[in-house]
């Protein structure tokens, strides 16, 4: 079990406490009210019972004033200070009171001037002598209440121990006032000179039971609201502690009164039923236990449920997975690290990690490291039981809530992905190698061609080999494609960063790929200025080239082309917005996707790969930005790309990535 509190068990505690501090100064201020109006059920809930003196009525007002400050959601620091000075109040009152009651026995002091305020003879009236457990009882509670706002533990300590002796104080007091009948045959029943009032002790137990459920989750009462096994046992016994003797002797002086008891009968009773209420107690502490018992089976079977469903889950899954502890050595071993490595899964338990990875999940400069999770994984080189190698992507999980620095490690085989790659390699080698140098071959043929055809002054054939060289760049420009997306998607591709004036560079791009009848159509807004923008020159002029040349083809003639440049948060922001017909949402969604290409746009040229925009999507998320196009049918289009005004490192960049984004893309749109 867990040490949390009870959510439930606190409210009820808390609102206990509020209870007990309303009760406090509303029983106080009608006692008040009954000696001021000479009401006598006010005073002492009946003729023949002790009265509540008026020092304890204004004792109970201040002590529940002081407990309703502390309890405040927002207690003001004017609210505290008030809190405070009515708890000293309430220990000046009770030390007087009890100085009083010593000196005087209790016929003078405080108690005399109320009387006297009221119209009451003091030393007449029936019951008012008082009862130094009552006086005892507001000397402890004010230190108590006074301690109670206060962080530090060890003042904590000394309010539940301040609590804790008038609270016994108390039941004393009320234990005395029931069971006073049977001890002396001759006691008036029901009232004893210098007893306690019966309103009085209820009222001092149950505002001594509220300061403790003032704080539910710290000392005395912690014990009782915890999670814990302490705190179930305690929640069901200590409850029939505390009121189970008063109920005895409540219940023997009725019976005692009624004549259904005799007075020698009293005591072997009295010896018996504590004798049963005992074994009583212990059975309800064997049944709390049993309850225990049968949630901690319960909880031990769910537990091996799950077990076994996490092994099912590791040992079905795809990728080889160990389970390592503390000190790296292997606590568990799926199937497919069986199939991979050649070992069986008995003879890897408790053997290092190092057994599979030599040099270690961590590196061999980093052997003990914290085992941190890590997304994109890590490359080593693993060892079959026969000695022969396997390349490896080692992926740490460290088990959350576990203390011993349980981890999971999955050690994928990327064997067939090397294979992969170095077919990759081969494929753009064989585009580099064999295709282009035929085409080169077959281009510089073409212009000669070219060239004789016209000096012979052959213009129909001219313009057959013009064809050819036309067709020759166009292969030429699938070629170049199809290689810079390979190189992009495998991630070997290097950016040579350096410092650019963005809004120069596009002045630049306007100038140099847009054709001189094209250029009046567009318009270049260039914002505030903003710094020097670290990027690869040749490959972003690409994706702007890219951009602009679709905006001329897919807008209307003569309408213009806006271009703008802008900073949000920490990126540089550019934008192509067009006039023309506008995009679908399913075609915005997928635009930037390899070989996508929308339904105008294999109308308008099919000569087109759909590589354009996803090139670009590449080279500006290598530069560590983002590219999208919002859209409308009928409602143009405008692109947006951008770039960051700084080079981040891998960590911050994938931990505001996406913070990042959407902020762009809210302010830029």
């Amino acid at each position: 079990m867990s040490g949390r509190s009870m959510p439930r068990s606190t409210a009820l505690v808390r609102a206990l406490a509020r209870s007990s501090a309303a009760a406090a100064c509303l029983v106080g201020l009608l006692v008040l009210v009954g000696w001021a109006l000479d009401v006598m059920v006010l005073k002492s809930m009946g003729a023949a019972l002790p009265a509540m003196r008026p020092s304890a009525a204004l004792g109970l007002m201040f002590a529940g004033g002081a407990l309703g400050m502390r309890l405040r959601c927002l207690a003001s620091a004017k609210h505290r200070q008030l809190g405070t000075v009515l708890a000293w109040a309430t220990a000046v009152l009770g030390a007087a009171s009890l100085l009083d009651s010593f000196i005087t026995g209790g016929t003078g002091g405080l108690d005399a001037l109320l009387l006297r305020l009221f119209g009451e003879d003091g030393f007449a009236s029936p019951g008012i002598k008082p009862s130094p457990l009552t006086s005892l009882c507001l000397l402890l509670l004010g230190p108590a209440l006074a301690l109670l706002d206060k962080g530090a533990p060890q003042r904590l300590w000394w309010s539940d121990a301040l609590v804790a002796l008038a609270l016994m104080a108390a039941l004393m007091g009320l234990n005395g006032f029931l069971l006073g009948p049977l001890v002396t045959p001759a006691a008036v029943p029901f009232f004893q000179e210098r007893s306690m009032g019966l309103h009085t002790t209820c009222m001092l137990i149950l505002l001594a039971v509220g300061t403790l459920c003032a704080r539910p989750d710290l000392g005395l009462m912690a014990r009782l609201t915890q999670d814990t096994l302490g705190g179930f046992v305690a929640r069901r016994l200590v409850p029939v502690t505390l009121l189970g003797p008063p109920v005895l002797g409540l219940t023997l002086v009725v019976l005692h009164l009624s004549g259904a008891l005799g007075h020698d009968a009293k005591f072997p009773l009295f010896a018996t039923v504590v004798a049963a209420g005992g074994a009583t107690l212990v059975l309800m502490a064997a049944r709390a236990l049993d309850l225990l018992d049968t949630e901690r089976r319960r909880a031990t079977t769910a537990l091996a449920a799950s077990e076994v469903r996490f092994r099912t889950f590791l040992d079905t899954a795809p990728d080889p997975m160990v389970v390592l502890d503390a000190t790296g050595r292997v606590r568990f071993a799926n199937a497919e690290a069986e199939r991979v490595f050649g070992y069986r899964r008995e003879a890897l338990l408790d053997r290092s990690v190092e057994l599979l990875v030599p040099e270690g999940l961590h590196g061999p400069s980093n052997p003990s490291a914290t085992p941190r999770p890590t997304g994109g994984g890590r490359m080593v080189s693993g060892r079959r039981q026969d000695g022969t190698s396997v390349p490896l992507e080692v992926r740490l999980s460290p088990l959350e809530g576990e203390d011993d620095a349980t981890t999971i490690a999955i050690l994928r085989d990327v064997t067939e992905r090397r294979d992969l790659e170095k077919l990759r390699e081969e494929y753009v080698g064989l585009i580099s190698h064999d295709l282009r140098n035929p085409l080169h071959t077959i281009n510089l043929r073409a212009h000669l061609l070219q060239r004789a055809l016209h000096e012979r002054k052959l213009e129909r054939e001219g313009h057959m080999a013009q064809a050819i060289i036309h067709n020759v760049e166009w292969m030429n420009t699938m070629i170049e494609e199809l290689l810079e997306g390979s190189r992009l998607e495998s991630g070997s591709v290097t950016l040579r960063r350096s410092p650019r004036d963005l809004g120069r560079f596009l002045e630049e791009v306007l100038e140099r790929d847009v054709a001189p009848d094209a250029r009046e159509r567009f318009r270049l807004h260039l914002g505030t200025s903003i710094p020097p923008v670290p990027m690869d020159a040749a490959r972003l002029e690409r994706v702007v080239t890219n951009l602009l040349t679709n905006a001329i083809k897919y807008s209307p003639k003569g309408t213009p082309v806006d271009v703008r440049l802008s900073a949000v948060h920490d990126q540089a922001v550019v934008s192509v917005s067009n006039l023309g017909a506008g995009l679908a949402a399913q075609d915005a969604a997928r635009l930037f996707d390899k070989y996508y290409r929308t339904e105008d746009g294999r109308s308008a040229d099919g000569k087109g790969l759909g590589l354009g925009l996803y090139i670009s999507r590449l080279i500006v998320e290598a530069h560590g930005g983002h590219i999208w196009v919002e859209s409308e049918p009928d409602q143009g289009a405008t692109f947006f790309f951008s770039v960051p005004l700084a080079v981040a490192s891998e960590t911050e960049a994938s931990e505001t990535e996406a913070s990042e984004t959407e902020t762009v893309r809210q302010r830029a749109g």
